[in-house]
Order: C-alpha cells, then structure tokens, then sequence
C-alpha cells in the first residue's frame, strides 16, 4: 500500500502554477472555485492538488452523460491529455464521480483532486479540503463532542437532526465554538 511518505512531492510553485492554471480553465464553469489542500495551507511542498468547487448545472437535453459543466470540461481536458483519470497499483481507475474525481495533470505529473459541493456546504466542503488530517479529526471530533454530526460534503446535522447551511468558512467554526483560523494555522 502506498503511503503518504511514498508519494512524490512537488515544489509549491510548480504545484501552485498547474492549480492556478486549472482554476483558471475551469472558472467559467463553477459557480465557485478554490485551491485547496497543503497548497492553501502554505506548505513548501505539496503531494497533490486539491480544488473545491461548485460546479455550474448543464442542460439535460446536450448532456452527453455529464453531471455538469464541471464534468463536462475535464472530461474535455482527459480528452485533450491535459488530465487523466488517476490509477491505483492494480492499475484500476480510482475516484471519478458525481462528487470527487481524482485526475492526473499529465504534463507536471501532479494529482489534481476535484471536490463538488453546493453553495450551502461550500464553508465545510472547504474547511474539510484544506485540512489537514488530523486537523479533520478534532473538528469531527468537536462535532460529536456538541452533539452534531460534520460532513465532508455537506449535510451537517445540529443536536436536533436539522441540516446546517455553512456557506462560508466562519459559521464552521462558530458551530464548533472555536475562532476562525487561517488556513496556514491550521495544523
């Protein structure tokens, strides 16, 4: 099984201009869109790209079995061979649906992780997206602890079982009763 130490690292600028490059190409078909990951975080070497993104509908009657535009253009850009549908070991395609697709950028070697949410989760899809880890893992755990339930991609549930908007970042933290924390200072 790989590891996280296993996997190849990248210099920030090197990974930070293929995500830039990519948010840019794929800006006119979100909503709403932001790099992510150990790239938002600041650090000086990342192991993959991370975008979080609220993909704009497409019309059902030119589908062509896209679930949106988002969809629609990296499939374009795997079409191209900008991007890939990223393997595991056994060389089975891993992760490419409604809500995650994990691609390669074919020319940086790089794995780029898109994430789709709705605007009413997008604070918690992106808190959860940046990270890290074990950042993650005290903030489920505060959610328990209040007696709520925290989602990855939304539907995050108060005492009482009632889905909670977060639309940006802060009401986040305000659940949890912390004070909002910069993306680098979450560590």
């Amino acid at each position: 099984m790989t590891t996280k130490s296993d996997r190849p690292r990248y210099p920030r600028a090197e990974a930070l201009a293929v995500a830039e490059a990519l948010k840019a190409q794929l800006t006119p078909v979100c909503e709403r869109i932001e790099i992510a990951g150990s790239l938002r975080r600041g650090k000086p070497a990342v192991g993959d790209i991370e975008l979080v993104c609220i993909p704009k509908p497409i019309d059902p009657f030119y589908s062509w079995g896209e679930y949106d535009q988002l969809d629609a253009a990296l499939r374009q850009m795997i079409s191209d061979g900008l991007l890939r549908k990223r393997r595991n070991k056994q060389g089975r395609f891993i992760g490419y649906g409604i809500q995650n697709k994990y691609l390669v950028h074919v020319p940086s070697g790089i794995g780029v992780d898109v994430f789709s949410t709705e605007a009413r989760y997008w604070g918690m899809a992106l808190v959860v997206r940046t990270g890290p880890k074990e950042f993650n893992i005290r903030m489920m755990a505060r959610f328990r602890e209040l007696g709520m339930r925290g989602h990855a991609y939304g539907g995050s549930t108060d005492i009482g079982g009632t889905e909670l908007d977060c639309p940006d970042e802060e009401p986040v933290f305000r659940l949890l009763g912390w004070p909002y924390m910069l993306p680098e200072e979450r560590t």
